[in-house]
């Protein structure tokens, strides 16, 4: 079935919030408790990473200037957000023009993690669970 023909779609669409903001890249984030392993399992796959900090436990696999793949050690994850062992590892990242405006338009319990800047990675950035308990980021690039 279409999402348009939907009615559940269709209702839940219908509620308050501002304008649809132009997608931008999403992208999937590996959170991983053997950084270096699974840093090495993807360049193995993927090539080198455009980017890898360390000290951070973060690395970035990009196309066209757009991450299309990011691993994050658990250990670092742990220090910003509500990751546990359940949530499967994997969380998505969705970069927006404003974090905070995002999180105001949200409904009351999505967000689990405050917008923050996270200067070690360059973004400001916010955690919420969508209803089936996924872990997605909102995120935006830190003026350089």
């Amino acid at each position: 079935m279409a999402a348009s023909r939907c009615p559940a779609w269709r209702a839940a669409s219908t509620r308050t919030r501002p304008a649809r903001v132009r997608l931008m890249s999403v992208h999937p984030r590996v959170v991983a408790d053997d950084f270096p392993a699974t840093l090495r399992f993807y360049a193995d796959l993927l090539g080198e990473p455009e980017k890898v900090v360390a000290e951070f436990e973060y690395a970035s696999f990009d196309a066209g200037g757009e991450t299309v793949l990011a691993v994050l050690g658990r250990r670092a994850a742990e220090a910003v957000l509500p990751v546990g062992r359940g949530d499967g590892g994997v969380l998505v990242v969705v970069p927006v023009p404003d974090v905070d405006a995002t999180v105001a338009a949200l409904p009351a319990g999505t967000v689990v993690a405050a917008p923050a800047d996270r200067p070690g990675w360059g973004v400001r950035s916010a955690y919420l669970r969508d209803p089936e308990g996924n872990l997605v980021e909102v995120q935006t690039w830190l003026p350089r």
